[in-house]
């Protein structure tokens, strides 16, 4: 076997072993990356592309992103970006350098190609402008094989537009084989004009010049991060309602988050086990005594929606799902979109639901989903669902200055003394709080006064003190 061969084939098998890192440590990155980006067919939504350059990678990431919504995708797009780009480099370097230097060029930009994915902000448009830079040098230097400057400067501006910080790459592999070859003359010519374009171009597309050079992004090499990893895994495993995986990814931490906490006793709750598991396991993590705002954490302000959907209380779980909305990536998080058109459905807002149903009717993805929750065909399961959330709804006031749970609870419980879910967590507080005296009101109110004693023994307990 040749030389050539085996360094072909160290570049392949490093882009598997990229799949299985990123399958395997960061599979929910790339579905939140999903989460945040629906892609839309639509011809409005395409249009949205020409306010700014970049236009063929943003359009291609949002296009190949909404298949990320299967976690096996994203490691496999990522990993073979990042081998054609491999290639396309080799294709480019070995022209150049001797044999043995361009092959540690290669495997050195296949190395921090692979950490930059590890950013937790990464976007594929970004490898995406990558091998478009690569590759449309390498297409222009096979058609003007003089190198004349004013077809480079042609191809630059075309490259630009399509592809955005991919004219930087073209400009520095241009200038490198101008400077092996000593025309010195033209040397400089092509970075100066790659530098000047986006001064014109951040004018034009109302940006910075030094987010306009680098757009869509530039990412630095970054290391996994086990921790949003970690959220992301269980906020996702909730999301598709793998509860018994929730329950096992928490209870396995070392020490419980307060996102996998209250998480995990929102799984109890549904089961009717919240105050046996607060007793046996010492989770206080509930989420009545969270309040979101601009200034909370990301995972927060995603999880309270969640949490309001399940106490019943849809004013605040809509609140929370378009605070998520607005600091997510584009205001385009189609989990929030799906949960605004629960919200509404169960409040029988059919206009506003249908809103969102048009809005998904026009993806890949969730266009099944949208079809069995149009208000006007509903799909058997879903209007059973759907009505059965209606039955503990907040009747007693939609309009609040504060998230103060308490009161939240309260009037959800004079709106419906059935609401089990709801009562649990109002005597949890309590007692996490050490207010056993309000407990005791508490459950004389909403149990005694109507019959229904919840003879848990966590609740007798305190009773007895």
């Amino acid at each position: 076997m040749t030389h050539e061969k085996l360094k072909k084939i160290s570049f392949v098998l490093l882009s598997l072993v990229s799949f299985m890192v990123f399958h395997i440590l960061y599979k929910y990155h790339f579905f939140i990356q999903e989460q945040n980006r629906v892609f839309i067919w639509s011809e409005q939504y395409f249009a949205e592309y020409l306010s700014q350059n970049s236009i063929l990678t943003r359009f291609l990431g949002d296009f190949l992103t909404q298949f990320f919504y299967y976690l096996y995708v994203g490691p496999v797009i990522a990993a073979a970006l990042i081998l054609l780009s491999v290639i396309e480099s080799y294709r480019y370097f070995d022209k150049i350098f001797d044999k043995k230097l361009s092959y540690i060029i290669i495997l050195s930009i296949e190395i921090v190609l692979i950490f930059t994915v590890f950013d937790n902000s990464f976007k594929i448009d970004y490898l995406l402008s990558i091998l478009f830079g690569l590759l449309s040098y390498n297409i222009h230097s096979k058609c003007f094989k003089n190198e004349g400057i004013v077809p480079a400067v042609a191809s630059l501006l075309i490259v630009y537009y399509l592809a955005g910080f991919a004219q930087i790459i073209f400009a520095v592999l241009y200038a490198v084989k101008s400077l092996k070859q000593k025309q010195l003359k033209v040397f400089w010519v092509l970075p100066a004009v790659a530098l000047i374009i986006p001064i014109f171009g951040h004018r034009f597309f109302q940006t910075t010049y030094k987010n306009n050079l680098a757009y869509p992004k530039l990412y630095a090499p970054a290391l996994p991060d086990s921790y949003a990893e970690f959220s992301y895994s269980i906020a996702t495993e909730y999301y598709f309602k793998h509860f018994d995986k929730v329950e096992q990814m928490a209870i396995t931490q070392d020490t419980m988050t307060a996102q996998s906490g209250i998480y995990y006793n929102m799984v109890q709750a549904q089961r009717d086990l919240l105050p046996d598991k607060i007793k046996s396991q010492k989770i206080p993590e509930l989420g009545t005594l969270v309040h979101i705002d601009e200034n909370s954490p990301l995972e927060a302000i995603n999880l309270m929606n969640d949490f309001y959907y399940l106490l019943g209380d849809m004013a605040m779980a809509e609140r929370a799902a378009i605070m998520a909305q607005v600091f997510s990536t584009e205001n385009r998080n189609v989990k929030m979109i799906k949960r605004l058109c629960e919200i509404n459905l169960v409040t029988g807002d059919t206009a506003i639901a249908m809103k969102y149903v048009r809005i998904l009717e026009k993806t890949l993805i969730y266009k099944d989903w949208a079809k069995r929750h149009n208000p006007y065909t509903l799909d058997e399961k879903v209007e059973k669902e759907i009505l059965e959330k209606r039955k503990f709804c907040n009747t007693s006031n939609s309009i609040r200055i504060n998230d103060n749970c308490r009161e939240i609870l309260i009037e959800l419980l004079e709106s419906n003394p059935e609401n089990t879910i709801a009562l649990d967590y109002l005597l949890c507080t309590d007692l996490i709080l050490g207010q056993v005296n309000t407990f005791k009101a508490d459950y004389y109110k909403f149990c005694v006064q109507n019959g229904r004693k919840r003879l848990k023994p966590l609740y007798i307990e305190a009773l007895s003190k």
